[in-house]
């Protein structure tokens, strides 16, 4: 049996970092930070100057904002393999929000005096950023429609459908707070949407796991006849 090849680093992994020139690459290794991140670790918070481009080699990270009360609203994520927080980093602004390890995770943080020359130097990192924003963007705006106009079964659909797309695995491992403060849903809500799914045949659920039997049908499960929410329907 041959043995197991050795794991990539999050930079081999990553298409932005094989654009760059030798001097570029060597900076970037040289400066790059990484970290362990407990589950509820918070590893950007809301209010400091951010400081790095965060990269996730892996485990899950979210970024939410907390009311006066400590309600808490997810408005993003960053799965395995995924780059964030460049936004703020562009702006040279405080964080608006935390970023915290929703599951253990191995973090990279490129520091801010090498993300800017990478700026400055290199037109393909520039298409990156714009892409890796347009593709965030994208999202947004798909999780801002679902809590607008689809039925909460709908909305759970469109989220899980979401957090799936482009992964290599089929099972995500999420919290299901976590999974209702992404929807806009109470967990009870979430609870009897997953076991719509489930016995729709579209997702398994295994524990803390929710398995995706049928990516494309969960995909596809918002446009529905009676997908869109009803006026007045409680959520």
């Amino acid at each position: 049996m041959k043995p197991a090849p050795p794991p990539t680093s999050l930079l081999d992994r990553s298409a932005w970092f094989a654009t760059l020139e030798p001097a570029q690459q060597a900076l970037v290794r040289a400066t790059l930070v990484e970290k362990d991140a407990a589950i509820g670790e918070c590893v950007a918070r809301v209010g400091e100057t951010a400081a790095h481009w965060i990269g996730v080699d892996s485990g899950f990270l979210q970024m939410s904002v907390t009311a006066a009360d400590g309600s808490e609203t997810t408005l993003h994520f960053l799965r395995e393999g995924e780059w964030g927080g460049e936004g703020s980093m562009l702006k040279r602004e405080q964080r608006r929000y935390d970023v915290i390890a929703v599951r253990a995770s191995r973090v990279c943080l490129l520091p801010a005096p090498t993300f800017e020359l990478l700026l400055a130097q290199s037109v393909p990192f520039n298409n990156f950023l714009l892409n890796n924003l347009n593709q965030r963007m994208g999202t947004v705006t798909a999780l801002l429609e679902a809590s607008r106009m689809l039925a909460p079964d709908m909305r759970v659909a469109r989220c899980l459908s979401l957090l799936a797309q482009g992964d290599d695995g089929d099972a995500l491992a999420l919290p299901q707070h976590q999974l209702a403060n992404l929807c806009g849903l109470s967990r009870q809500r979430t609870n009897m949407a997953l076991r719509a799914l489930r016995s729709d045949g579209l997702v398994q659920l295994e524990g803390p796991r929710i398995r995706i039997v049928d990516f494309a049908g969960l995909a596809s499960h918002g446009a529905k006849a009676g997908g869109r929410r009803k006026s007045g329907r409680a959520a």
